[in-house]
């Protein structure tokens, strides 16, 4: 009895969304759920139960896979093999559906490991009037709407000793449903597919037990570009922000002031930074830094004449950018090089010149740089301190 308690209990606060990584009001979303019928709730997913959305560009069809956890991935490794017992099992219904000439058809198609027999159900839709094409003075009925197959899974998220039920969902938006052969001929390229996601679905976070942060990912696995595979976090397609999009060059140039050895002296940069947009949910980035730098010290002769004596290092650096401040770091920015002095004027270094030094960005244009400088060969170590402007 108790046991039976705590199974209603834990189903109640999965389906709440407790279980599952969601945003939005869980007990307006149950209701609606507990309100929907048995048909609604076999073929229609719930929405809260779907964490990761991949969206496949195929040769001659689109493929979304709709899942609960990384682990759901295991049931659509032999997806070709699905597709095959698919087409066998509606073969009885092909000339009922072949009527079709002009509409187009929804099939869904539920399987379960706990079962053996399938749930299957047609919707055709007529068109909008009849429409045809002429072509070389032949005349036949035009197909313009796609055919969509869902081949739902039902599976158990086991919790506690309890069996919690969720479904997964592979979607087909094809031309016309029998060009689901043409993805059966091609099982190798599907199988690389699926490993491909499988392997850009896994994280950190999606491996840990009951964490599943929500992730979409977008992936023309037959365009060589930058944009062949996209991140976005968040599943709803209509609202969501970039991870991953691609490296690009950005140049850039600060000016200000710095503190060396007890005196202020004028400071300027410029250089070259490789930017890499990884870091998931926000606009956060790497970057990965190459720049010229130098400190400005003025003197004045015997004579009264001023001179400039401009020291120059090359640095290289590493750093993170965050949209918001990092927790446990100050600023919005992180980086950490090391510079090199390759041209010396004055006395304020000697012989052969290091620094490291880290960027803190506290507002927009505006760095914090503090810095270690080792000079004379090391044997001398003093700090330093930039304020940049850009």
């Amino acid at each position: 009895m108790k046991k039976t308690i705590l199974c209603l209990a834990l189903m109640l606060i999965s389906q709440a969304g407790s279980l599952f990584a969601q945003d939005g009001n869980y007990s307006a979303e149950y209701r609606a759920n507990q309100n929907r019928s048995k048909t609604d709730k076999t073929f229609n997913i719930w929405t809260l139960h779907i964490n990761l959305r991949d969206i496949v560009q195929l040769k001659d069809a689109k493929m979304t896979l709709e899942m609960q956890n990384i682990t759901d991935f295991e049931n659509f490794k032999k997806l070709d093999s699905i597709l095959m017992n698919f087409m066998k099992d509606i073969a009885f219904y092909k000339d009922s559906l072949d009527m079709q000439a002009a509409g187009h058809v929804r099939i869904d198609y539920v399987i379960s490991p706990e079962y053996s027999f399938k749930k299957i159900r047609f919707k055709k839709y007529y068109p909008d009037g009849d429409i045809y094409i002429n072509r070389s003075g032949e005349t036949s009925k035009l197909k313009l709407e796609q055919d969509t197959i869902h081949i739902i899974v039902e599976k158990l998220l086991h919790k506690s000793k309890c069996a919690i039920p969720y479904n997964i969902q592979a979607t087909f938006v094809l031309d016309n449903y029998t060009d689901v052969d043409k993805i059966i001929a091609d099982r190798a390229e599907l199988h690389r597919i699926l490993d491909t996601l499988e392997k850009e679905n896994r994280t950190k976070q999606t491996d840990k037990p009951h964490r599943y942060p929500e992730m979409t990912i977008v992936y023309n696995p037959y365009f060589f570009g930058p944009n062949s595979f996209i991140k976005r976090k968040g599943v709803d397609a209509g609202n969501l922000s970039l991870i991953h999009d691609h490296d690009y060059i950005n140049f850039n140039a600060n000016v200000g002031a710095g503190v060396v050895l007890n005196t202020v002296a004028p400071f300027a940069e410029f250089g070259a930074s490789l930017i890499s947009q990884w870091l998931r949910g926000t606009r956060t980035y790497s970057f990965y830094k190459m720049f010229a730098s130098s400190y400005y010290f003025f003197e004045r002769d015997a004579a009264g004449n001023i001179s400039v004596k401009d020291n120059w290092f090359i640095n290289a650096s590493v750093g993170t950018n965050w949209e918001k401040a990092a927790p446990g770091w100050v600023g919005h920015n992180a980086d950490f090089g090391v510079g090199y002095l390759v041209s010396q004027k004055g006395n304020y270094f000697k012989s052969t010149t290091f620094k490291v030094f880290t960027d803190i960005r506290l507002a927009n244009g505006i760095n914090l740089s503090p810095e270690f400088i080792f000079t004379n060969n090391f044997k001398q170590i003093y700090p330093g301190i930039s304020l940049k402007v850009f």
